[in-house]
């Protein structure tokens, strides 16, 4: 035989099938036979009972026990793929390196430095649902009818909300996927969903609140008044960006406080202009109890049961003060967001119109104004002086609920 002839028979038999049996007769090697559809004893023609495994190049090593069937169509899958050069070694290596299970927990581990702890405990839920449906099956086999079966399925997904947003999740898995294996994104089926609504309120109503809280806490911590006031005064604030204000992030020459790596803003700083009457209380307070230029301006003091004197405000420790003080009221279903951001957000929209708002409240789309109701511009300022001057009059109304839309996931 030449070396043309013989280079092409080993591509036409490139792998072939094995046993781990010898020959009952002699002991003999047992060869495969593709016709006789098992491996023989050369010697005494006797067949195999078992003990059969697939070898193709170095690559792969796959026993199959006692059936002989689903080892020459494996190896016919192999050869196939081989010829139209879709073969991939990575598709069987025995620690699955392209198994869903494994390629989840790649793309958790870097969503873990780029989102925030909460989001990224939101992902790793989903992709935990997923896990648990799919195991290690190759990505490449993730189509449109497993994810659909996945999704709709209410043991795993519940609500449309979290339908919604398991889908937005497994779409940003897989479109960074192909991005790093060149892997076709799988179409996502349709998961449509309504927000709900969320309540609002008015300036009257929301002063009376405010001095509810000033009367439960200014003896214990003048910032707890002061920081549900600023939230009130300025919507571009999120309750998430006052603990992320220290002590020499005020400016008191220009009445200014700077805030570093906002709620939803990356890789980027909000500066924001108090009105006189805040830039004087802000300056009292700092007096009265200064601090190290990198502690946290709202911070507790001491003397309150479990918290711990000069840490940081929790994340719902406002929220608590801002529910007592709705209780002490009678006012019900009013959460912070809504009684502060929400609320100001609409008056301000009645008062100076959307454009004014929209401003104020730092968003750059129409599409986000439109679920809330960063010009770095005097708008914030102009805005938060209205409402000062307007803070008068009292009904709760119905808003848009804030709640995290799938693209906020990826964030």
């Amino acid at each position: 035989m030449n070396i043309i002839n013989s280079s092409i028979e080993d591509i036409c038999i490139k792998g072939n099938i094995y046993t781990g049996q010898k020959c009952p007769v002699c002991h003999g090697k047992m060869i495969f036979n593709e016709r006789g559809r098992n491996c023989f004893c050369k010697k005494c023609n006797v067949p195999a009972a078992g003990g059969y495994y697939v070898r193709f190049g170095r690559d792969i090593c796959k026993r199959f026990q006692n059936n002989i069937d689903a080892a020459m169509q494996f190896l016919t899958g192999l050869r196939f793929k081989t010829d139209e050069k879709t073969y991939n070694k990575r598709d069987y290596q025995k620690d699955f390196p392209l198994g869903f299970a494994t390629q989840a927990e790649k793309w958790l581990n870097i969503k873990k430095s780029t989102v925030k702890p909460k989001s990224w405990n939101n992902l790793n839920n989903y992709m935990a649902k997923a896990i648990k449906a799919w195991h290690q099956a190759n990505v490449k086999i993730i189509n449109f009818a497993m994810i659909e079966d996945f999704l709709f399925d209410p043991a795993t997904t519940g609500n449309d909300k979290t339908r919604s947003n398991i889908k937005s999740c497994l779409n940003d898995f897989f479109t960074w996927l192909k991005k790093r294996e060149n892997i076709p994104v799988p179409e996502m089926p349709d998961c449509n969903f309504e927000l709900g609504w969320r309540k609002y309120t008015d300036l009257e109503t929301q002063s009376l609140i405010l001095d509810q809280i000033k009367r439960l806490t200014y003896h214990v911590n003048k910032k707890i008044w002061f920081g549900v006031e600023l939230l009130a005064s300025y919507p571009e604030l999120r309750p998430d960006d006052l603990r992320r204000i220290a002590e020499a992030d005020f400016n008191p020459e220009f009445s200014t406080i700077t805030i570093h790596t906002p709620t939803k803003k990356k890789n980027k700083f909000k500066v924001i202009k108090l009105i006189p009457e805040h830039a004087v209380t802000w300056k009292s307070l700092k007096n009265e109890r200064s601090g190290l230029p990198n502690m946290p301006f709202f911070r507790h003091v001491d003397g309150i049961k479990g918290c711990k004197a000069e840490s940081i405000f929790g994340e719902k420790y406002l929220y608590k003060w801002w529910i007592k003080a709705c209780e002490a009221l009678n006012i019900s279903g009013l959460d912070l967001y809504g009684g502060t951001r929400h609320t100001t957000t609409t008056e301000l929209a009645r008062i100076a119109g959307r454009d004014n708002a929209k401003k104020a409240t730092g968003h750059d789309t129409n599409r986000a104004f439109e679920r809330y109701c960063q010009a770095q511009d005097n708008t914030a300022f102009e805005m938060a002086k209205i409402i000062a001057e307007k803070k008068k009059g009292g009904n709760v109304h119905e808003f848009k609920k804030v709640e995290k839309s799938p693209e906020e996931i990826k964030e």
